[in-house]
């Protein structure tokens, strides 16, 4: 077992092109840098990872730049107080709608579909300041666990060109690992952040449900649909997700929620070491015998920090109660394209939607209300422990990129909206990187994010004694 690296290819790079979303807007306010560099030293590194990786569906270059030099300038006024993100580059998957602008959801049916409004996410990002370098890839309308696209091309780990980058949030993923850009916004139904994260050596953070207003963005399953960010650390993933959540007053999953303070409680210590508990889950057989083998010395090297526990029998029931409320949810959602543009549909979306078709109300309804007694089934493991961990998935990125992801280690977390993160700690012999997935209480997202950098810090201070 090695210390992952979550710097991506094995290349030279920069050190604006690493240096992180806090970093740079710091440095960028202190005009120690300016947004044209960063901007330009993003571009750059999109110019030459772009073509063998295919992470970005659109890139606005002119924009991008245009927008730089106005940050610039506006520093240049005595009286001009920036926000938090002033001048900094980010990207989000192509399915948030910016008004105006195409969002094709990774589909050739929405080639040329320009949203009348602006995602709110977005909407908060461009009021701190933010930049926007363009859309990445993903799978068509979010319904794939790959990131493959027959579309736009399939997107490829940052790491390994042969070597799938996870989806549905692929371009998110990889663009981060590659230093194309330090923060991207993705989303996830089942496995869709976590996993590419864990492919893509990265940090990840799906949150709790509700935490960020999903209202601008394409809906696959309002259910389980979450807004997800990923970065290289997880003090710019606090950052960015306290400055997007809260209640927009038009998503009901996010109504009565004020904005969190993270990232003042994720950079803090913690008031005593945090304790966690690991989960090898129902599906540990399905685990790879490398990467079991990482997880179980991953374990014994955090000590009495972690131990082992056994999940309730209830998340056993959980995978079909899932499909049930995706499958159903999904086929709704994409009703319009189905009537009217099914031959443009690719052929595992077009049979999902079919399937969709056949499924029982009851079912459907059935499923949906386990939600919350399998949150609440996790209640007493909270009481004990400040997180509970458990693979991020079966293994490194598969080889091929017409291979497959299973997002079975995201499921029950998806289900009961419970928050995780992706934690890159791990490199197996291919060289390929390996997550530990850490899971908080519900709306404790500030405390799951602190006890996570703790977690990093005593793995790191550990594997270098």
């Amino acid at each position: 077992m090695r210390l992952g690296s979550n710097r991506g290819p094995q290349v030279a790079d920069t050190d604006i092109a690493f240096m992180g979303l806090t970093a740079v807007a710091q440095a960028i306010a202190q005009r120690k840098l300016s947004s044209l560099e960063v901007t330009q030293t993003c571009l750059q590194r999109i110019a030459q990872w772009q073509p063998s990786r295919k992470a970005f569906i659109r890139i606005d270059e002119e924009a991008a730049v245009a927008a730089a030099r106005r940050a610039d300038a506006q520093l240049a006024q005595r009286s001009f107080q920036p926000g938090p993100l002033h001048g900094v580059p980010l990207a989000h998957k192509d399915l948030f709608y910016r008004s105006g602008q195409v969002s094709t959801c990774g589909s050739l049916i929405r080639r040329d579909w320009r949203a009348d409004t602006t995602a709110t996410c977005l909407t908060r990002l461009d009021q701190a300041g933010a930049l926007d370098l363009g859309t990445l890839n993903m799978s068509e309308f979010a319904g794939g666990p790959t990131g493959h696209n027959i579309h736009h091309g399939h997107c490829a780990s940052a790491f390994h060109p042969d070597h799938i980058a996870g989806g549905s949030s692929s371009g998110s993923a990889a663009a981060v690992a590659a230093g194309m850009v330090p923060v991207a916004l993705g989303t996830q139904t089942n496995g869709s952040v976590i996993r590419p994260a864990s492919f893509c050596g990265v940090y990840a953070l799906k949150p709790s449900r509700g935490l960020l207003p999903r209202t601008g963005v394409l809906d696959q399953s309002p259910s389980l649909d979450e807004i997800g960010v990923f970065a290289r650390n997880l003090e710019d993933i606090a950052k960015v997700t306290e400055i997007m959540s809260g209640d927009d007053g038009h998503d009901s999953a996010s109504a009565r929620q004020s904005p969190r303070r993270l990232y003042d409680v994720a950079v803090s210590q913690p008031p005593l070491p945090p304790k966690f508990c690991f989960v090898k889950t129902p599906w540990w057989d399905d685990v790879e015998p490398e990467a079991r083998e990482a997880y179980e010395a991953f374990v014994a090297h955090m000590g009495d920090s972690v131990e082992v526990v056994q999940l309730p029998d209830i998340v056993k029931q959980v995978s079909p109660w899932l499909v049930k409320v995706n499958e159903i949810e999904l086929g709704v959602c994409l009703q319009k394209e189905w009537l009217h543009h099914r031959e443009q549909l690719s052929e595992p979306l077009r049979a999902r939607v079919e399937k969709s078709m056949t499924m029982p109300g009851t079912n459907y309804l059935i499923a949906k209300d386990r939600m919350f007694h399998v949150m609440n089934a996790f209640d007493e493991y909270f009481a004990t422990y400040d997180a509970i961990l458990c693979p991020a998935a079966l293994g490194t990125a598969p080889k091929g990129l017409t291979s497959t992801g299973n997002p079975i280690m995201q499921t029950v977390w998806s289900f009961a909206g419970l928050p995780s993160v992706n934690l890159p700690l791990l490199t197996l012999s291919n060289g390929l990187p390996l997550g530990v997935q850490a899971v908080g209480s519900y709306q404790n997202d500030a405390r799951l994010l602190r006890s996570s950098r703790w977690l990093v810090s005593e793995f790191i201070k550990r594997n270098m004694a």
